[in-house]
């Protein structure tokens, strides 16, 4: 791709780089004071879709309040993509996407395979995917829409 193309996402829209811990509390304790930040708590039961079928997961993180640009800490969960990364290093970068299908099916053109999606229920369109680069990291791509739920109001 030259300088003059566009791809799928846009740089002005990175929000936050996710981490994935294995004791989310611990990490908001520590990292809170060390980088300066709050945090705000989510998760929820969630449809992690995959090539190997759907199933319900409970997902936990937390999001720095301070932006512009966000620290995610991911709780692992075993048997998914939220697997801790080598001590300290960065799991995904996370993007704000008009259309999830529509970004989700230009990364794949592009060589970066979806992993998973991420949907309320079955029946539901998925809301992020997390798609996987030639070189290991994950890029998690999540619908506008979903903003106030994870960035509201301080």
């Amino acid at each position: 791709m030259n300088g003059d193309e566009q791809g799928p996402l846009r740089h002005s829209a990175l929000f936050h780089t996710g981490v994935v811990v294995d004791d989310l509390a611990s990490a908001k304790e520590e990292l809170g004071g060390s980088l300066g930040v709050t945090w705000h708590a989510g998760g929820a039961d969630v449809r992690l879709i995959t090539d190997d079928g759907a199933r319900t997961v409970r997902t936990a993180y937390a999001l720095s309040r301070e932006g512009p640009h966000h620290v995610e800490l991911c709780q692992s969960v075993e048997g998914t993509l939220w697997t801790a990364t080598a001590q300290g290093g960065a799991h995904h970068l996370g993007y704000w996407v008009d259309d999830v299908a529509s970004a989700s099916a230009a990364l794949e053109r592009l060589g970066s395979r979806r992993i998973a999606s991420i949907a309320v229920n079955d029946d539901a369109s998925p809301f992020c995917a997390y798609h996987r680069t030639g070189n290991g990291l994950f890029v998690e791509i999540v619908a506008l829409a979903f903003r106030p739920l994870l960035l509201p109001a301080k």
